[in-house]
């Protein structure tokens, strides 16, 4: 990790109904009669050494217009609004290689702070972002933060609760989004830009465990080379490679990617699914330079049927074949018949007979 210049990685999380509010990067807390479901979760993280900054887009739906979510983070951090688009850019870069194969014939389917708590949690900023309110919080006791967000109405269930534990006796912060409504969340959220220090590149991943429905991960890391996860987590699932270059930084127009790629020039992007979250997700996201190097693009190949002057090329060969086909046989036999020429006439019999003998 100490060489690592800067990476990024973003995570993508899509819950069926009845999903649990735990996410990729932590989990959602409301009120106990509220349901949660994230529909999509997108989350880049850069570091530069030092600073750690995770730029966060979430879709969620709940039947209440208010929610929280809470993301561990090993130092307290700093709240902001983040620029729009920036994954929307991060997908144009990443798209796949269209190769075109054709084929002859139709088919059939065509058609500031300072703690304001006296308890075991502190509140140690607060921040009104105008549609979310965010608050940077300690906690010294795993149930003590429980009562905490009891007290302001929101109910972490006991799955969580096991899940923030070690975070809390490893001493790390909380950031608590408060996202309020006039009616129901929905749809896409305000992307955030949270920024901490940090030693390593960590991502949150272990409240994921409390998940009960399968979770699809992608991670973006911009760094100076190829790089690979190197986690406890990454050997209980397949980690597939998606994409390893060098953007062309003069095709960019995203201001944050930009800033992305003149740290890390080199990105890496991973896929990986946990189909049981509480036996496969056992450590946080860490990744470290891969020993394997040579760059990656998915190639997908697009099927289209061939036409020739709008007609599909297959029965118009067809077509065509036959009638050279006809017309060929036709002309043999007119050639032959010219080559043959007239037929011969039976010559005349000149040969005079001998009259038979009179009898007298």
């Amino acid at each position: 990790m100490a060489t690592l210049v800067t990476m990024l990685l973003a995570a993508l999380l899509v819950l069926v109904p009845g999903a649990a509010r735990a996410c990729a990067c932590g989990a959602f807390v409301s009120a106990e009669d509220a349901e949660v479901q994230v529909q999509r979760e997108v989350a880049a993280i850069s570091w530069d050494g030092q600073t750690e900054r995770i730029v966060l887009s979430l879709s969620a739906l709940s039947n209440s217009g208010e929610a929280a979510l809470l993301v561990p983070t090993p130092a307290p951090a700093q709240v902001a609004l983040a620029e729009e688009g920036l994954f929307e850019a991060l997908e144009e870069v990443i798209a796949p290689e269209v190769e075109v194969s054709y084929y002859w014939w139709p088919r059939s389917d065509e058609g500031d702070g300072s703690p304001t708590s006296g308890s075991d949690v502190a509140v140690l900023e607060q921040v009104d972002l105008g549609p979310v309110e965010a608050s940077v919080l300690s906690a010294s006791d795993p149930d003590e933060l429980a009562r905490w967000l009891a007290e302001h109405e929101y109910v972490m269930d006991d799955a969580l609760a096991a899940a923030v534990a070690p975070y809390v006796s490893e001493g790390w912060y909380y950031v608590a989004v408060r996202m309020t409504a006039d009616q129901s969340l929905s749809g896409q959220l305000p992307p955030l830009d949270i920024t901490f220090d940090s030693s390593s590149v960590v991502y949150p991943m272990r409240m994921s465990a409390a998940a009960t429905t399968p979770q699809h991960v992608r991670t973006y890391l911009f760094a100076d080379q190829r790089m690979t996860r190197a986690d406890a987590s990454a050997q209980s699932t397949t980690v597939n490679l998606r994409y390893a270059g060098s953007p062309e930084p003069a095709a960019v127009t995203n201001g944050t990617l930009s800033e992305l790629l003149e740290a890390g020039p080199y990105l890496t992007v991973v896929d990986q699914s946990f189909y049981a979250p509480g036996a496969q997700v056992v450590s946080d996201f860490v990744f470290e330079r891969s020993s394997n190097g040579g760059d990656h693009r998915e190639v997908v190949v697009e099927e289209r049927l061939l036409l020739i002057a709008g007609l599909p090329a297959g029965p118009l060969a067809l077509g065509a074949g036959l009638v050279v086909l006809v017309v060929g046989a036709l002309g043999l036999v007119w050639w032959r018949r010219r080559s043959a020429g007239p037929a011969p006439q039976r010559a005349p019999n000149c040969a005079t007979e001998t009259p038979a003998p009179v009898e007298t």
